[in-house]
């Protein structure tokens, strides 16, 4: 049972961060996000507190609340005062985007293909704060970084332990992060490796049990939102040295020690429990089928007042809208502009955001030293004239698409009108041009037009790939189509075998993300360059995201990368995408965990 003690204590915290969050002089605060300027400092007096959020909506909104205006923060005192232990017979039934192949972070595709079945499970260092734009703390008490952002000093929270009684320890955040590190290029689904790689480990410190010094190649303002990410889910590393030692012996040279623990983990509800710290245990797992959590009962941050919940998969955002309106889910993942529209109509509950790159054509440029058509870049040209983004809206849409060029959406925050003068010069739908393309590299290199394009087969794919099909064909491209799972066909072949030339993909790039999600998937030195894309102008642009403090920094950064990216394509963006869940009225005290992956630690079920 909490007591009124516990309840004291935690309200104290949340005062705490918030003051911190406002210019407050402890030290023990929170990072601003992405969408404000970094924290500088504190001052002797207190008095600096950082510029105003934004609100979403591109203008600058208020600062928030200090502990000093009187102000309690209701959401985190009703989500206190929810229970006192874990209710008997509570239980959310979700319905995902794509069911999760792994358990382990490493082996996660991120908030479509598993996010919050794993969070919920292995818990967070930092919880970044769409509405706020602020990261704060979870099992990390703070998060401060020095003046040019190369140094961030995490303070971690005592008394937390693992499943299986192992303290939690500032080692093993180090430890825990060094796997995605180190299993770059081994298979592993996770994007979050390339940014990792920006961690200097070599001189990164943990001075003491409860701090670690990380030590970055590079300045990054917004580095907070990557403990917020799957490497912010930290694994007990004395399991894994253990598992590690037990597969030693079956390694092979195609199958490492290192990809034979991330499929115990996928399959082990067991070692996940034992390994991690979350909210939730794992109950049952089927790898791309099912998985069901169970209330952990000495949960470090008090009583879970939901006792399971199942993650099953309809088969689309329609059947999950569907199966949400008939009552068989009360939380239901959703992804498609026509089942947004109805919700609204409904009158449903949403937690939602814009995705920028949500909708895109990856292009094979010769990953693993594939020889395919898309290293010439008169193809990805080709492909730009081809495809007319409106035509795939219309089809596989209803029309209600958010149609794109650009990295970031007009509407959404760090869209210039500078930024759209630069999408707006890429190839525009033209289909004589694209056969002129395609005529002179057939010419050339007696290439035969053929173009395999990957997709997934969930509704409106099937659709989206017959409409992309025709415009190319009709640009003379001979096209196959492979359709199948997002977990069982599209990761595979676009993540583990590299066998595409073009993928339906897309980036996911928000308000925690925007970073990672380009760097990641472009720079030419990222572990998860899916594309094998490669450009020095474009390395040079993306480095300058990551001192970008301000708005305006931001907006200038990313104008810097579409200017870069409309000579030379790495590949074709057409949407911006909004994602989120559709909630049932009295399911209440559910928190994003940045963007679409949703923590149920603190939910409950009103009366």
């Amino acid at each position: 049972m909490r007591s009124w003690l516990f309840k004291l204590l935690a309200l104290l915290m949340v005062f705490g961060l918030v003051a911190a969050a406002c210019g407050n002089d402890d030290d023990d605060g929170v990072t601003t996000g992405p969408d404000e300027p970094a924290p500088a400092e504190p001052s002797d007096d207190g008095d600096d507190a950082p510029a105003p959020a934004d609100d979403g909506d591109g203008d600058e909104g208020d600062a928030p609340a200090s502990a000093d205006d009187g102000e309690e923060p209701p959401a985190e005192d009703e989500m206190m005062d929810a229970c006192e232990a874990t209710v008997p017979g509570t239980k959310v039934n979700y319905a995902v985007y794509a069911p999760n192949a792994n358990m382990d972070p490493t082996g996660s595709s991120g908030a479509l293909v598993g996010g919050t079945q794993i969070v919920n499970v292995w818990d967070l260092l930092m919880v970044f704060d769409p509405e706020s734009g602020v990261s704060n703390g979870r099992a990390a008490e703070s998060l401060t970084p020095n003046d040019d952002f190369t140094e961030w000093t995490l303070k971690i929270r005592s008394g937390i332990t693992y499943g299986n009684g192992d303290a939690f320890v500032a080692q093993d955040v180090v430890d825990s992060m060094l796997r995605f590190f180190d299993s770059r290029g081994d298979g592993m689904n996770n994007r979050a490796a390339g940014s990792v790689g920006l961690i200097d480990f070599d001189n990164t410190e943990v001075p003491d049990d409860s701090t670690v010094i990380f030590r970055l190649h590079r300045g990054w303002s917004t580095f907070h939102t990557l403990l917020g990410d799957e490497p912010g889910m930290i694994v007990n590393p004395r399991i894994i040295a253990q598992l590690l030692e037990e597969e030693a012996g079956n390694a092979t040279e195609e199958t490492s020690a290192e990809r034979l623990v991330r499929n115990r983990m996928a399959v082990s509800p067991d070692l996940v429990n034992a390994a991690s710290f979350g909210p939730y245990e794992v109950a049952e797992v089927e790898p791309n089928v099912r998985t069901v959590l169970r209330a952990r009962d000495n949960y470090w941050g008090g009583p879970v007042c939901i006792e399971e919940i199942e993650f099953t998969f309809p088969g689309s955002s329609v059947a999950n809208w569907e199966a949400f309106q008939a009552g068989d889910f009360n939380a239901a993942f959703l992804r498609d502009p026509r089942v947004f529209a109805e919700a609204r109509e409904a009158g449903a509950v949403l937690s939602s955001e814009d995705q920028n790159i949500g909708g895109l054509f990856l292009i094979n440029q010769g990953v693993r030293g594939a020889d395919v058509i898309g290293t010439d870049l008169r193809i990805r040209q080709a492909i730009h004239h081809a495809i007319d983004r409106q035509i795939i809206s219309d089809r596989a849409y209803e029309g209600q698409l958010k149609l794109t060029n650009a990295v970031a959406a007009e509407g959404t925050l760090l869209w210039s009108a500078e930024m759209q003068e630069c999408a707006d010069a890429e190839p525009a739908y033209d289909v004589e041009a694209a056969r002129a393309l395609v005529d002179e590299v057939k010419a050339d290199t007696g290439w035969d037009g053929s173009l395999f394009l990957v997709q997934s087969d969930t509704d409106p794919g099937p659709e989206v790939a017959q409409a992309v099909e025709g415009m190319l064909e009709a640009a003379g491209f001979e096209v196959e189509v492979a359709l199948g799972p997002t977990t069982t066909v599209l990761i595979p072949r676009v993540i583990v075998q590299a066998d595409y030339e073009m993928a339906g993909w897309g980036f996911n790039s928000d308000g925690a993300t925007w970073v990672a999600a380009l760097n990641d998937n472009l720079h030419s030195e990222s572990g998860s360059n899916r594309m094998a894309f490669a450009s020095p102008d474009m390395d040079a642009a993306l480095e300058q995201m990551y001192g970008a403090a301000t708005v305006e920094d931001q907006r200038a950064a990313l104008t810097g990368v579409q200017c870069v990216w409309k000579d030379h394509l790495p590949a074709m963006i057409f949407s911006v995408t909004e994602e989120g869940l559709v909630l049932a009225d009295n399911l209440k005290g559910i928190q994003r965990a940045g963007a679409t992956v949703f923590l149920f630690g603190n939910a409950y079920f009103e009366n």
